[in-house]
């Protein structure tokens, strides 16, 4: 009986390691939208089991421990299938460095995605972002000439939102 008990303690023990094992998260790859001419978001999808997700980030200096950054925020609610830290205040320019961490919350356990960043590039600085203020998506323009014609189209619709809003 002596020589079952190592033999069963053993296995036991690989059962338990292995089962902890299949029992880790891999925090989602955060997406970065740089935000024109203002701002950004950091975002990972949805899925069951999430509960929170949480951003730490600075901008052009590299994040050296855990309570060095510029920004810190919990997100705890998903909105349009995403889990989305957004900031409306920092301006970015082509060639910043924006380095961050991110957390995920899942079944109760915090997983982390650490040492990450993103090089802003002069085609995010290009495109047409939406923005939420106005009541809904509205487009935002940075490149200056090239989207003449869009542009025109948000003013209108922005002049007609606001006589809709006389009106009623």
């Amino acid at each position: 009986m002596m020589s079952r008990s190592p033999k069963l303690s053993v296995y036991l023990l690989l059962v338990a390691i292995s089962v902890g094992g299949s029992l880790s998260y891999d925090v989602p790859k955060a997406t970065v939208k740089v935000i024109s001419p203002i701002g950004f978001e950091v975002s990972i999808p949805d899925e069951p089991g999430i509960s929170l997700f949480a951003f730490h980030g600075k901008v052009n200096e590299e994040i050296y421990d855990l309570s060095d950054q510029t920004w810190a925020a919990d997100i705890v609610n998903p909105r349009n299938g995403r889990w989305t830290y957004r900031n409306r205040n920092q301006r970015l320019q082509t060639g910043d460095v924006l380095y961050y961490w991110t957390t995920a919350r899942y079944h109760g356990v915090d997983y982390h995605n650490y040492n990450q960043e993103y090089v802003v590039g002069h085609r995010d600085l290009e495109r047409i972002d939406e923005n939420e203020s106005n009541g809904g998506p509205q487009p935002t323009f940075s490149n200056g000439h090239k989207n003449f014609f869009l542009r025109l189209i948000k003013e209108i619709q922005i002049r007609k939102s606001a006589i809709v809003n006389i009106s009623s």
